[in-house]
């Protein structure tokens, strides 16, 4: 590819002076043309003047013939000689190719002297003759000087026409040397370094020996990269300070995250105390209530006073520790995260944004969604539990590389989210038995995390579905419901 544009470039440099040579090269046919055509429309007067001195010579040559035909002296000279001879001169008349002023007059004039039928046909023919022959001689000296300078301006258009030869070549190349150096090097210097702005190289552009045609044009190019370099250096700025309050909030919103898991964890510990207290307040009312008959029947036998006061501190210390149990029952319970309309796509895609931190380089987590759902849940509570299983995913793969990848679609109007890791999978005595809270395969693990989410499923109406994959990797099911009106 970058061949194949270096190749394009020198194309496009290489038309740049053949254009021009091109140009000059038509210049120059264009004034040889032009020196031609001058030197033809010279050649023309001269061609027809000639015509008319031939005809000049003719018209002599039928004057000398008529004249020795005119002897003896006493003899005529005849109207279809004279008629032959004045229709001569009035063709000279009519063609107007003279040089000289004097020529038509002394045509005239000859025309004059042949319609003169008083003198003998020797004194007209003598003096037509002579007039003619004089007319002659004028028109013969004018030629002579038109030849010359025909001459003279063929040599000069010669002159010319090799100067043209010669000079424009060497021009050409004079300004192909001057455009090189002065307008197509610094241009194509322009030109790279508009293309390295792409790359934000803000380089300047030397304007020591730029032609001054451009050096306006160079001068605010140079002034334009100083203002980018300037916006790139405030822009980098301001992503550093941006990219840093992002990591801030990112850590805020994992620590909350934690915060949250934290709660969940004493969630479950208080669901666990309140099965305590439950279990043991029963039996307890039994014992108090028998302790409340024992302590009756002694009040009505007035004996063993001794034995009832013990009877009496047993039975209100019964009665606090029924208090405490019931006081547990109270803060064990808790409300509801409220159901709201969410959309899927964006509730995760905000939720990756924040695990992203959390996952090391070496494990790619992917996201593929199907479809824009939307879904009535307790957004917290649903990223929380995804978040624990992400989490869950990572520590089961290690230091392993690998991905974990999240799924998410509608079927039969449930929301179903696959979350698929490359791990070791889980234990059999897991996919065997219930899930437990406090019960955990992994070294420092809590237990919570799968308890948590398991209760998140139970509460919704939902299913958590573990399974392992072959040869290697684990995956975990969520179902939850979803109408399917709720989704686009």
């Amino acid at each position: 590819m970058n061949i194949k544009k270096h190749t394009l470039t020198g194309i496009q440099s290489i038309w740049i002076p053949l254009t021009l040579l091109g140009g000059l090269l038509i210049l120059s046919l264009i004034i040889q043309l032009t020196l031609s055509w001058l030197s033809y429309n010279q050649i023309v007067p001269v061609k027809q003047h000639a015509n008319q001195l031939e005809q000049i010579q003719n018209f002599l040559y039928q004057v000398e013939t008529t004249l020795s035909q005119q002897l003896p002296e006493d003899k005529r000279l005849k109207n279809t000689d004279r008629i032959i001879l004045k229709q001569s001169l009035q063709n000279l008349l009519d063609q107007k190719n003279n040089l000289s002023d004097s020529t038509p007059t002394a045509i005239r004039l000859g025309r004059q002297v042949l319609n003169n039928k008083n003198a003998t046909p020797q004194e007209i023919l003598l003096k037509v003759l002579y007039i003619i022959r004089k007319t002659f001689q004028i028109e013969s000296t004018e030629h002579i000087a038109l030849t010359h300078a025909l001459y003279k301006s063929s040599q000069l258009k010669i002159k010319i026409g090799v100067i043209v030869l010669i000079v424009l070549p060497i021009s050409t190349l004079m300004i192909i040397f001057l455009m090189r150096y002065r307008i197509y090097v610094p241009l194509q210097q322009m030109g790279l370094l508009m293309k390295s702005l792409g790359n934000k190289h803000y380089d300047k552009i030397p304007t020591t020996e730029v032609d001054p045609l451009f050096y306006k044009l160079f001068e605010n190019y140079n002034s334009m990269v100083q203002r980018l370099s300037l916006f790139e250096n405030e822009h980098l700025r301001n992503e550093q300070a941006l990219q840093t309050q992002v990591q801030k909030a990112a850590r805020t919103l994992i620590k909350q995250q934690q915060n949250l898991a934290n709660t969940e964890r004493l969630a479950a510990l208080g669901e666990v105390m309140a099965r305590i207290s439950h279990e043991l307040r029963n039996p307890l009312a039994g014992v108090q209530m028998a302790c409340s008959n024992i302590k009756t029947d002694m009040a009505d036998q007035h004996t063993c006073q001794e034995y009832l006061s013990r009877l009496t501190m047993m039975c209100s210390e019964i009665d606090r520790i029924i208090d405490l149990l019931n006081s547990f029952l109270s803060l064990a319970r808790h409300n509801p995260e409220p159901l709201t309309l969410i959309s899927i796509n964006t509730t995760i895609n905000d939720l990756l944004k924040l695990v992203k931190y959390q996952i090391p380089e070496h494990i790619k987590l992917q996201y593929q969604p199907t479809e824009n759902i939307h879904c009535h849940l307790p957004e917290n509570q649903f990223q929380q539990a995804l978040l624990n299983l992400i989490l869950n995913a990572k520590q089961a793969m290690g230091d392993k590389p690998g991905r974990i990848l999240l799924e998410v679609f509608h079927e039969y109007d449930r929301l179903v989210v696959h979350i698929t890791d490359e791990g070791p999978g889980f234990s059999s005595e897991l996919l065997n038995s219930n899930i437990r809270s406090f019960s955990s395969s992994h070294l420092g693990g809590t237990g919570l995390g799968l308890s948590m989410v398991n209760r998140f499923i139970h509460n919704h109406n939902g299913e958590l579905l573990l399974s392992n994959l072959a040869p290697l990797g684990a995956r975990v099911t969520l179902k939850l419901p979803c109408e399917e009106s709720s989704y686009d």
